[in-house]
């Protein structure tokens, strides 16, 4: 019988169809529900095991009615159904088999994956951490490409040179292009001639590259000691910006983020400067009594300035302009208000209908809020709005969400700090309150705020028009609700027109929430930015900083003042560079505020004896040796584990049977120098020189990515220096026309003067230059036309006192006081000064002897001298 079923599993396939046709007949019965014999012995042995562990066909199996025709022969009953029952069971059996070595064949490669990945993990990791055999350093150099060997760190260090001097001549030529304008305006406002300000203008020139003002070479090399220092050991400036005041914070913050880190254009650079802000947080944190204090303003707080300024810096800048800008290209589009307070829509309605007809709206004015909001023409225009306001919304929500992987690093790595910070401090602190402060940070104090003034942050046109800034800030309340996550309020009169967004809020708001738990889940800066001590100690070319003499004397000067709190042992080295440095200068000429000096920072403190210093260079010398060494010299096979000088004997060998005299030389010299690092106990024989090669490792294991960063950072540094040269060109071509412009003004300016002054003495001073003669004014003259309002001049004296007024300078005015014939004060009006005194809302000019009314001196100029 089994032989003819196996027969039967194997020849008949018509029959599976006519078994699945018979099954869907008999779906309501299972296998074994009737018995094949009238005892009914083994009446559901199968079926009581549950129907849910049998084969889809076992219990799909015929009744007896069936196995006669499933069954050919001439057999009996029982033994047909029996046969039936075997065919289904070996069927089942065979599928369970294909489906048993299915998941086998699956486990196998599951755990051989497993063992794989675990395998090229122990292997990363070994090389990381520099575990590798001499064997294994060959093979990894043999299967780079030799270019990794060449340095580009000589080639960053002069980019960022470059780098700097043009984000300070652009800064020089930006603030001196303001200031130019600003006295341009003033002046056309005045009606009067603009030769004064071409005056101020002559200073305009860019800096020559390459032009550094030179300092005692002791007090330099000091400065070079002290930036370092600061630039490299955060604590010291992490206790300064609690020692400054609020108003010069701001100037102090730029000094260290723009000049000390740079505009974090290097890992390096960025590394540092999150260090800075973690430490100046921890001690924030420290400070404070909730989390609120840095939202509410209770406590004077450093930290939101701090964070503002690195948000400033072109990481910042970029992730808003990349974001945003397509964002607001869109919504300035909109024409329309999306103003919701009923009764201003109100309002609109009437001015619209009487500007349009010309007759006075039918509408009644004076209605309430409410009742302006039950007008059926406002309702409709209001809900038009909300539909609107809530798809432009939608629109940011959707843009600054999917930004989150744009969103610049270190904002994200000092949110998770300032998470584990509070946690730590404040153990009673809830993940809603470090989400509100999150939120504060991230949108509220950056992204908002360039929603609501794009072109301050240049994501926008100067041009904005009135109705899109007046929309962007209605759009911008609600987006704050809603990272905030908080609803609109019907009971406050200033909400109740934005209540019907609270669906659009409670539907975003799990998106948000998302968001702002993912804000802080990144990498610690030693994995995202591959920096650690070795690539410190491997960077051959020393950090350069630019920086000017006003920026360093006011930091010597703060240190000096705040040393004692600073440092109390005294033997640190900040203490023992400031009693080189001696006390701060106190005063400087003018000149040498914008003047710069190149600093080569080093660190006096890294080694204290030269031999040491001797043997460090040797030590990196040897390995530069090795490492091309260990890449020609071919492997060695073998079943020990090689040494160093295992490899350098085969490579000697090596060397002779191809006759390379140059590698033999330079094996030679690596021989020599591990001798004398030897005898200098930096190294040692005894253990096969293995912390030599352990560096080794260190170095090629990591070099691929350390180039990889190299190459990545010289063309961001390019792209970098190639806008900033873009953007000084424009500059210099703004203060171009700006000189013509003024050259223009003046030339008219001579020609008036020669065809208004009609006498001799005036035509021949013309002739020589601009000179207006002295005009002679009494005091009581001037004190009648309110230009003298208050004096220090005896009573007596005044009948006699005289004012001659004169210039030789456009713009200046030379005032020589007399008393009775005899000069006893001289004094000069700066028409720009006075003009900006004026801007500012200045009524007084203090001088020596009286006090001028700053607007009847403006007068008295522009009446006598220049009309």
């Amino acid at each position: 019988p089994l032989r003819s079923t196996i027969h039967f599993l194997m020849s008949d396939e018509a029959k599976q169809e006519e078994i699945k046709t018979e099954a869907v007949e008999e779906k309501a019965s299972g296998w074994g529900t009737v018995a094949p014999n009238k005892e009914g012995e083994g009446k559901g042995l199968l079926s009581a095991r549950g129907k849910g562990v049998v084969h889809k066909e076992v219990l799909h199996v015929a009744a007896e009615e069936t196995a006669p025709n499933a069954i050919p022969g001439d057999y009996s009953l029982d033994d047909k159904i029996l046969f039936y029952k075997e065919r289904e069971c070996l069927l089942l059996l065979l599928e369970a088999r294909t489906l048993l070595a299915t998941m086998v064949a699956k486990k196998e490669a599951e755990t051989a994956e497993r063992v794989r990945r675990k395998r090229r993990k122990e292997r990363e990791d070994k090389e990381r951490a520099g575990r590798l055999t001499v064997q294994e350093i060959q093979d990894l150099l043999q299967n780079s490409p030799d270019e990794d060997d060449y340095d580009m760190v000589s080639e960053i260090q002069e980019l960022k040179k470059q780098l700097i001097i043009s984000m300070r001549q652009n800064h020089k030529l930006e603030r001196d292009l303001a200031k130019l304008d600003k006295r341009i305006a003033l002046l056309i406002k005045n009606r009067t001639n603009l030769q004064d300000v071409l005056a101020a203008s002559k200073g305009l020139k860019s800096q020559k590259k390459g032009e550094i003002t030179q300092m005692d070479p002791k007090k330099l090399e000091c400065y070079q000691d002290l930036f370092y220092l600061l630039q490299t050991e955060p604590r010291y400036l992490a206790r300064c910006v609690y020692m400054i005041n609020p108003q010069q914070l701001e100037s102090f913050l730029e000094t260290v983020i723009l000049t000390l880190f740079g505009d974090a254009y290097s890992p390096r650079e960025e590394f540092l400067i999150l260090s800075l802000f973690r430490l100046s947080m921890e001690k924030e944190i420290g400070a404070i009594k909730t989390l609120g204090d840095f939202i509410g303003g209770q406590a004077e707080t450093v930290l939101p300035k701090m964070i503002n300024s690195y948000n400033k810096r072109k990481q910042g800048l970029n992730y808003l302009k990349e974001t945003l800008e397509p964002l607001l290209a869109e919504f300035i589009k909109i024409n329309l208000s999306l103003e919701l307070n009923p009764l201003q829509v109100y309002q609109a309605m009437i001015n619209e209908h009487e500007i349009r007809t010309g007759e006075p709206s039918p509408l009644p004015r004076g209605v309430t809020p409410d009742e302006a909001g039950e007008n059926e023409e406002v309702k409709k225009i209001i809900g038009d709005r909300l539909d609107s306001l809530a798809e432009v919304c939608q629109k940011f929500v959707d843009g600054i969400v999917k930004s989150l992987d744009k969103l610049p690093y270190g904002l994200r790595w000092l949110m998770k700090q300032l998470k584990e910070l509070c946690l730590k401090a404040m153990p009673e602190t809830t993940e809603e309150d470090i989400s509100k402060v999150i939120v504060y940070f991230v949108y509220y104090r950056f992204i908002n705020l360039a929603i609501v003034q794009p072109d301050a942050y240049k994501i926008a046109s100067d041009d904005l028009p009135p109705i899109a800034r007046k929309n962007l800030i209605t759009a911008s309340r609600v987006l704050q609700n809603l990272f905030n996550f908080k609803n609109f309020n019907s009971d406050n009169p200033g909400e109740k027109c934005f209540v019907p967004l609270n669906s659009f809020i409670e539907k975003n708001a799990p998106m948000i929430q998302e968001y702002v738990a993912s804000i802080y889940q990144v990498p610690e800066p030693e994995d995202k930015l591959q920096v650690n001590r070795y690539m410190e100690l491997a960077q051959k070319a020393k950090p350069v900083i630019i920086i000017s003499l006003h920026e360093i004397f006011k930091t010597h000067a703060l240190l000096a003042e705040n040393l004692s709190q600073l440092v109390t042992e005294s033997d640190d080295p900040l203490k023992v560079i400031m009693a080189d440095l001696g006390p701060p200068p106190t005063e400087f000429n003018d000149d040498d505020q914008d003047r710069e000096l190149q600093l080569t920072l080093t660190n006096r403190f890294k080694v204290d004896v030269d031999e040491d210093s001797e043997n460090h260079r040797l030590y990196a010398e040897t390995k530069e040796l090795v490492i091309p060494i260990l890449r020609l010299v071919p492997v060695q096979n073998s079943i020990h584990r090689l040494s160093l000088m295992d490899v350098l004997e085969a490579g000697i060998k090596f060397a002779t049977e191809t006759n390379n005299a140059n590698l033999k030389s330079q094996i030679k010299k690596i021989l020599e120098n591990l001798g004398k690092l030897e005898t200098a106990e930096v190294v040692s024989k005894e253990d096969n020189y293995e912390s030599f090669v352990h560096d080794v490792a260190l170095e090629v294991a990591n070099r691929a990515t350390i180039r990889e960063q190299q190459r990545k950072e010289v063309a961001r540094l390019k792209a970098t220096l190639s806008e900033l040269k873009e953007h000084q060109n424009y500059l210099d071509e703004s203060i171009q026309s700006y000189q013509d412009y003024l050259q223009d003004c003046k030339e008219k300016q001579y020609s008036m003067a020669a065809t208004k002054k009609k006498s001799r003495k005036r035509k021949k001073s013309a002739e020589v230059g601009y000179k207006v003669p002295p005009m002679k004014f009494t005091y009581k003259e001037l004190a009648k036309k309110r230009v003298i309002v208050d004096s220090e001049v005896p009573t007596l004296a005044r009948k006699k006192t005289v004012f001659m007024i004169s210039s030789d300078t456009p713009g200046v005015f030379d005032v020589d006081a007399k008393i009775g014939g005899v000069s006893v004060e001289k004094m000069v009006l700066d028409l720009d000064d006075l003009l900006e005194k004026h801007y500012n809302n200045v009524t007084q000019l203090e001088l020596e002897q009286v006090t001028l009314d700053v607007n009847m001196t403006i007068h008295l100029i522009n009446k006598s001298f220049l009309s």
